[in-house]
């Protein structure tokens, strides 16, 4: 079974983007500071999350042992050979439009989805994951 990691999953587009990956057999597992808005989310496992944070992307990105998790839980294998098929970063600061929109927050806004990118980025070239969306 393929497996995908969806950062922003929360969103109206990551929340989609879920569905459409477990509708074609992926096991996915969503990131984002909030669940879905408008809908239960379809991921197989979904983490609320700060990915500025880059102790919380480090842990989001170990995939889980399908075996060890259904025998002990929680514990997951780290091993770069094992790590998700596919990974879309979607996350970013958003804040709402009157937050977005208003031109006074811009280099907050920026700074914050930078954090995201930039976190993520360093822990893909550490584990060796590759593909990134």
């Amino acid at each position: 079974m393929k497996t995908a990691l969806v950062l922003g999953a929360g969103g109206f587009i990551g929340s989609h983007l879920v569905k459409r990956l477990k509708s074609e057999g992926y096991w996915v597992r969503g990131v984002d500071l909030k669940y879905p808005e408008f809908s239960p989310t379809e991921a197989d496992e979904f983490i609320i999350g700060n990915l500025r944070d880059p102790e919380v992307v480090q842990g989001v990105l170990i995939v889980p042992n399908q075996d060890l998790k259904m025998k002990k839980g929680l514990e997951v294998l780290i091993d770069r050979d094992k790590g998700f098929d596919e990974v879309y970063q979607l996350a970013a600061d958003m804040g709402g439009a009157g937050f977005v929109f208003s031109g006074e927050n811009d280099a907050y806004i920026m700074h914050n989805s930078s954090m995201i990118n930039l976190n993520v980025c360093e822990w893909l070239i550490k584990y060796c994951l590759k593909k990134i969306f």
